[in-house]
């Protein structure tokens, strides 16, 4: 729970944990960088309405398009936001925090898209099992499987 009192971007003296602790500086913790990626912007965490000092944002340029790095207390996550050529307007036009209040936007909708995927992909799959739907075929002449969901039969009515 953020207790600054205003708004504080990781790096900055004034972050407060609990409401009496003492105004400290708490370090930004950017993303890995890999090899290739060209940093374009980098936001750390920050608060002001919201408190979002965990997530730290970078945007790099790799062949040609910009991707999302994200580091937070459960690790780090990379996407992919499309083409440089089309995104590098719309990113400068935006000041550091409208940036980052965007990127935060962004991760999340791709996080709870991904979060929501899966679920229904393993909601799928445990009711094919219950109803011993699953269909495991050996490929001829190879070592690998297929694997596939046999469709429901529906009783006419």
């Amino acid at each position: 729970m953020c207790c600054c009192g205003k708004p504080i971007i990781n790096g900055e003296f004034g972050y407060k944990w609990q409401p009496n602790d003492d105004p400290g500086v708490r370090q930004p913790y950017a993303p890995e960088l890999c090899d290739g990626d060209e940093l374009t912007y980098d936001e750390p965490g920050r608060c002001g309405g919201l408190d979002s000092h965990s997530h730290h944002y970078s945007v790099v340029a790799r062949t040609g398009s910009f991707e999302l790095l994200v580091r937070h207390g459960g690790g780090e996550d990379r996407t992919s936001l499309g083409p440089k050529k089309v995104l590098a307007t719309a990113f400068s036009i935006l000041d550091s925090t409208a940036r980052y209040w965007m990127l935060n936007a962004i991760y999340h909708s791709y996080r709870d898209g991904k979060r929501r995927g899966t679920e229904e992909s393993n909601s799928r799959w445990r009711l094919a099992a219950a109803e011993k739907r699953i269909k495991v075929r050996k490929v001829r002449g190879s070592a690998t499987m297929k694997v596939s969901i046999v469709p429901q039969v529906l009783l006419p009515a």
